[in-house]
Formats: structure tokens, sequence, C-alpha cells
């Protein structure tokens, strides 16, 4: 069970979960093949084994470098707030109340857009930004953290308590 499956109130409902774009996971893959590929056509000629298995670590360590922290991250949006954990050992999360969102940004480059990827920031009150990495279609996130933020800020119904905690 994830730390947002288990860290969800009883009121509350998972909206959205976000994911990292499949380039990642490409390009991590790309350079462990790269790697392999290059070991093998060095062990072909007459370089020293270690050439061989250095080009094998290397791509290794390229591709630890891309998926750990893919690894190591959720981000989830609930009816009530956004949650960003990080780590994999060590745990680290940003927790931001969407009645307190002031702000939601979105910054895409032109690939971002032919591929749909891209970072959003959002802003709130008394808090630093949120600056989420570059996600896999982030203008669905926004769009359902502006529906999420507009649905926590509604007045309830008059004679309509809010829900115990």
């Amino acid at each position: 069970m994830s730390y947002i499956d288990k860290s969800l109130g009883r009121n509350e409902q998972l909206v959205y979960r976000a994911h990292f774009h499949w380039l990642y996971g490409a390009a991590a893959w790309t350079f462990l093949l790269l790697g392999l590929v290059a070991a093998f056509l060095v062990s072909e000629r007459d370089y020293p084994a270690w050439t061989a298995w250095a080009l094998v670590a290397c791509g290794a360590l390229l591709f630890l470098a891309i998926k750990i922290p893919i690894w190591a991250q959720q981000i989830a949006l609930t009816n009530q707030r956004l949650i960003h954990r990080r780590g994999l050992v060590r745990r680290s999360t940003e927790e931001l109340q969407l009645r307190a969102v002031e702000e939601v940004r979105l910054e895409q480059g032109i690939l971002g857009r032919i591929f749909r990827f891209g970072r959003v920031i959002i802003s709130g009150t008394g808090i630093e930004d949120v600056r989420l990495p570059a996600l896999a279609e982030p203008v669905r996130l926004r769009r359902k953290l502006q529906e999420a933020i507009t649905a926590a800020v509604q007045p309830l119904p008059a004679g309509q308590s809010s829900p115990a905690l």
C-alpha cells in the first residue's frame, strides 16, 4: 500500500494520481541498452576486459539515475489536499490544503506541448511555491486541481455542517 493510500483521511477521496512521462522510462532503458551494446562491441575488439564492464556500469548508473527519482516520488490530488511524497528510504512530504491554494501555473515548452509533459507550480497562502517535477499530462493535472479547489472552497448549503474529522 502506498503512502498516499495510507494517509487518506476518513472523508478524503483520491481525485487524481500524477505520473511521469513515458520518455523518462524510454531514456533510462536506452542508456542501459547503449551501455550493453557498447560493452559488446568493445569486447569484440582488443580493449581490456574492464572497459566492457565500465560501459555496462555506466549504462546501469544512468538507468538508475533516471529511474530512482521516479520510483521515489508519488504525487496525488485528493478532494482536500495535494500530496507530493519523495524518498525511498528517507521520506519527505509536501501536503497543501486546497483551501490555501491561490494560483496554479503551468510551465510547458515546445517539446512538452508536443509530447504532453510539463511542470505545475502551485502557490498558496503562507507557503512556499510547490514546484512539481515534469509530469505527463500537466494540463489534465491542472484542470483536476482547479476543479478540486473549486469544490473545496464552495460554501456548504444552509443548515449543513462540515464533516467531523
